[in-house]
């Protein structure tokens, strides 16, 4: 009966723990990190302020768990495009369209993610973040050069400016003030512009980009 006791706590443990960080990760969605205040995310989830506290010592502590669970998963769906057994450009045409895509329907949390000012904890996780994401495109770009799709480049280089230039990008259309309308054309400026940045032209990315819309 003892051992049935302990597993019970642990388990209502673990369930509480899922309740701060959703309701957390819903502040975040309709506000950014700043609407995520303890006792906005306790009165969400009905617990006491002080349970918060338990499990997140501080505000800095449950947002960097938001961002980590967030950004885990959005890397994960990308990672996983990236390792597919397809053509490489046609890997880094869905790679772009599905990050920026996802961020576009999703503004107010990629805009937290992307680009709202945060404090130096959220602002190492959001490098660590770009870095990923980086590595990510690299790996798609190698096998470009491997196939002889791009010409040989310094891949670390050249992902690592994808990675910072796509935020960037976003900033404007992400910001909550700004109309919704235009996400298409934003998409496919990424998408266009990330292609030009392998030496791919116009006519390969429009050719790439035909050949994944009727996947």
């Amino acid at each position: 009966m003892a051992y049935r006791q302990t597993e019970n706590v642990a388990q209502r443990l673990e369930e509480n723990r899922r309740r701060i960080l959703k309701a957390a990760r819903e502040l975040v969605a309709e506000g950014g990190f700043a609407k995520a205040q303890i006792t906005a995310v306790a009165k969400r989830t009905g617990l006491a302020t002080g349970t918060l506290y338990r499990y997140f010592p501080s505000k800095d502590d449950l947002c960097r768990q938001v961002f980590r669970e967030v950004s885990s998963r959005e890397m994960n769906i990308l990672a996983g495009i990236a390792a597919a057994d397809h053509p490489a450009l046609d890997r880094f045409n869905l790679v772009l369209r599905t990050f920026s895509g996802r961020a576009l329907k999703s503004r107010r949390l990629a805009y937290a993610l992307l680009a709202e000012p945060v404090d130096v904890a959220l602002a190492e996780e959001r490098t660590r973040f770009r870095k990923t994401h980086a590595a990510i495109f690299a790996r798609i770009i190698d096998d470009a050069v491997n196939e002889g799709s791009v010409a040989p480049c310094d891949s670390k280089l050249v992902a690592a400016c994808i990675a910072g230039a796509i935020p960037t990008a976003l900033v404007g259309p992400l910001a909550p003030e700004t109309d919704t309308q235009g996400s298409d054309d934003v998409l496919n400026s990424i998408v266009q512009f990330c292609f030009g940045a392998l030496g791919v032209t116009a006519q390969q990315t429009a050719a790439t980009t035909e050949l994944e819309s009727r996947a």
